[in-house]
């Protein structure tokens, strides 16, 4: 059993790269920068990078950086693929990381500038025109193709030279303007900015009311960027399979053994027991790959991040740590509940027991993902099984719960901080088995291990969920696994 001593790790994270900012905080921002210029809109895209490993010498640095760039948009692709939820979110830079000082810094002076120029007098209107530019592209970024009336609406009350030469007249209404504008954004965003857009008709100053509009906008084409990519969604499923398998195979032209680490792993489930070696037979290679993967990625949920992690299972990394970390909170959980003391005879009241005494532990125990963390919340659960089963004997009328029989309950439940208990391990087993099961089988209908029926529900989420994963991954994959289990039984 993996020992979750520690917080896990998949092993695949990347590292931090340092920040480099072609401004430094203390240069001010020149008159008349623009604000979408000085600051490209960056997202995040949750999930992990890929990478191979050090390419060969001879291979050219357009070589390195094509493939480079394919494997981001693989990424890409396979996010949107696997993940029901993906959505992009905007960017942040740390906390007092010199990235985020340098942003705050300049969209400061960007705004200083602005008012200073609007307070001079005579008003000087430089940096307002630059303004207004880049309110009316970002108005064009949050645009469809169809919105071909609407592009030329914007063009025409946004027209730079008539803008010019108002200011030029000192005749420039920053207020018709923006309410132009917020109307506009109104009707092109979801219900959903209502209130953000009504809060901005609030403010007074105009420079705020700019500053909110430029800040909304970014926002409404983060919008745009998500509803595209539900819309697309369908197709990207249906394509990302070849797409990835070409994109990772370009990867692997450019490097010296991009699938050392995926043989590693997959040599290490490889069970020659029982197998005449060299094997030929596609039947038995095809069956023995089967088998090798579904205790392969089952080893992904309690990864060593001592261990170098496979290549075709980087992207999705994360996602299997997050049900390693569910896996074993189930385990826990059910190695709980199978210590806790059972009352009455009355199957209504044994069940409804159960329910709440599991509600209780999945609540105590939603924050822990290792042994240590666990270790920390025994007593808390020991003490909530005590009272959960003496509500339960006062409301069958039974006897309460004797010191001695308290103290039973706590050492029991105090003795499941260790992996090798002889429950969590039985436990560990039954959950294991059954998610193997599900693999080997690709699913179907399963009977739930003795002793976890109260946490079907859970059990049968998280056996889906890895099925999904599982699943894509093959489909990309397996040319490549069987390729090596077929190399390793060929050995005589």
């Amino acid at each position: 059993m993996s020992d979750r001593e520690g917080p896990s790790g998949s092993g695949s994270q990347g590292s931090d790269k340092g920040e480099r900012n072609t401004r430094s905080s203390a240069q001010p921002m020149p008159t008349g920068s623009s604000y979408y210029a000085s600051e490209p809109i960056q997202f995040r895209v949750r999930g992990s990078t890929i990478t191979g490993a050090s390419p060969p010498k001879f291979v050219t640095l357009e070589d390195i950086m094509k493939a480079a760039h394919g494997m981001q948009n693989m990424a890409l692709a396979h996010e949107i693929a696997v993940d029901q939820d993906f959505k992009l979110e905007p960017f942040e830079p740390p906390d007092n990381s010199y990235q985020k000082l340098v942003k705050e810094t300049m969209h400061k002076a960007y705004f200083d500038i602005l008012r200073e120029q609007l307070n001079s007098d005579p008003p000087e209107y430089k940096q307002a025109l630059v303004l207004l530019e880049d309110v009316k592209q970002g108005l064009f970024s949050i645009l469809l193709p169809r919105h071909t009336r609407i592009r030329e609406m914007i063009e025409e009350v946004l027209d730079a030279d008539f803008i010019r030469q108002q200011a030029e007249n000192n005749s420039l209404d920053f207020h018709k303007y923006a309410s132009f504008v917020i109307d506009l954004m109104a009707k092109l965003a979801a219900p959903a900015r209502d209130e953000m857009i009504q809060n901005i008709t609030k403010l007074t100053d105009t420079v705020d009311v700019f500053r909110a509009i430029l800040e909304t906008l970014e926002i409404l084409k983060l919008d745009l960027a998500n509803t595209l990519i539900a819309m697309i969604r369908p197709h990207v499923q249906q394509e990302s399979v070849q797409y990835e398998r070409a994109k990772f195979d370009e990867m692997l032209k450019v490097s010296e053994d991009g699938l050392q680490y995926t043989k590693e792993w997959l040599k290490r489930h490889i069970d020659l027991e029982g197998i005449s070696l060299p094997v030929t037979d596609k039947n038995i290679i095809r069956n023995v790959t089967a088998q090798t993967l579904a205790k392969a990625y089952l080893e992904l949920l309690e990864w060593d991040s001592s261990k170098n992690y496979p290549e075709t299972v980087t992207l999705d990394a994360p996602r299997f740590a997050e049900l390693g970390t569910q896996v074993y909170r189930l385990i826990c959980v059910a190695s709980i509940m199978l210590a806790s003391p059972a009352c009455g005879s009355d199957q209504n009241a044994a069940a409804a027991h159960k329910q709440a005494l599991k509600e209780k532990i999945l609540i105590l125990i939603d924050n822990t993902s290792n042994d240590i963390e666990l270790k920390q919340v025994l007593p808390s659960l020991a003490e909530e099984i005590i009272l959960v089963t003496e509500q339960l004997l006062e409301n069958l009328n039974q006897s309460p719960l004797t010191g001695e029989t308290k103290e039973i309950i706590r050492t029991q439940i105090l003795s499941l901080g260790d992996p090798e208990h002889r429950v969590r391990e039985i436990v560990r087993q039954r959950v294991l088995e059954f998610l193997k099961t599900i693999l080997v089988c690709g699913g179907g209908s399963r009977q739930i291990p003795v002793g976890l029926s109260a946490l079907a529900r859970e059990l049968t989420s998280v056996s889906g969920t890895l099925l999904r994963y599982v699943m894509h991954n093959k489909a990309v994959f397996t040319t490549h696994y069987m390729d090596i289990v077929a190399e390793e039984l060929s050995r005589s």
